[in-house]
């Protein structure tokens, strides 16, 4: 077995073709689980059609049920009237092929089309500079920028989006990486709707955020209740000491 399939649907090949100036936009579920949280959202929110599924030699073993059929680790969706592609990674590829993994995706994006990139990462919150939501980097004269602050020195990108941000500057890829500020051990929909609101207005597509933002009060208060609990059990524990 080949390490990395790419198999698109007969539907997929014809769409791919339909252009050739493709933007490749993904992430992966690394701090905060933004990568994955705004790549789905913007499926969602796009009504992107999905066109195939990456299968590797380490596959994870699950699957479920959404809207658009059966749900896989890696899958593939395509938005034409904007030109996107994106990747939606619903998990981290196995470390040890990481690297084929992504190179597979670049040889691929390109073979169709692909003109530029954007990668969409969390960025470890005790780094924030002032108020800002997020930073960036541009790569190989991506054409986009923020008022924000690029990266600052010193900091890392780690995991398959560095590996993937590596790749596409090595071959040359104008490609933009898009890294909101967010608590990297939690689940967070809030810095997700930051991605998700910039990327909107570079592209000139008008995407609602106002579900990732509820969804992110929900979570909030989730974990309000949970730490009011924690205490309260603390609190009896102390009491029959």
């Amino acid at each position: 077995m080949k390490q990395i399939k790419i198999v698109l649907t007969e539907q997929g090949k014809k769409l791919v073709r339909e252009r050739s100036d493709w933007i490749l936009v993904t992430g992966f579920p690394g701090f905060g689980y933004v990568g994955t949280i705004a790549v789905r959202y913007m499926v969602k929110k796009l009504k992107a059609i999905k066109i195939g599924n990456i299968f590797t030699k380490y596959m994870p073993d699950f699957t479920a049920v959404d809207d658009y059929g059966v749900v896989t680790p890696f899958e593939l969706f395509v938005h034409r009237d904007a030109g996107l592609v994106l990747l939606l990674n619903n998990v981290v590829p196995h470390t040890p092929e990481r690297q084929i993994f992504v190179e597979s995706v670049v040889d691929w994006f390109l073979s169709v089309g692909g003109k530029k990139a954007i990668l969409i990462g969390g960025l470890n919150s005790k780094f924030r500079i002032g108020e800002e939501e997020m930073s960036w980097l541009c790569l190989n004269n991506c054409g986009w920028d923020f008022q924000e602050s690029t990266l600052p020195r010193g900091l890392y990108i780690v995991g398959p989006l560095a590996l993937l941000t590596m790749t596409l500057e090595s071959r040359g890829v104008p490609t933009l990486v898009v890294l909101p500020y967010t608590d990297p051990s939690k689940y967070d929909p809030k810095a997700a709707s930051v991605a998700v609101d910039r990327i909107g207005k570079i592209l000139g597509i008008e995407i609602d955020i106002n579900e990732l933002l509820e969804h992110s009060k929900v979570v909030e208060e989730a974990e309000e209740m949970l730490k009011e609990a924690i205490k309260e059990a603390e609190s009896k524990v102390k009491m029959h000491m």
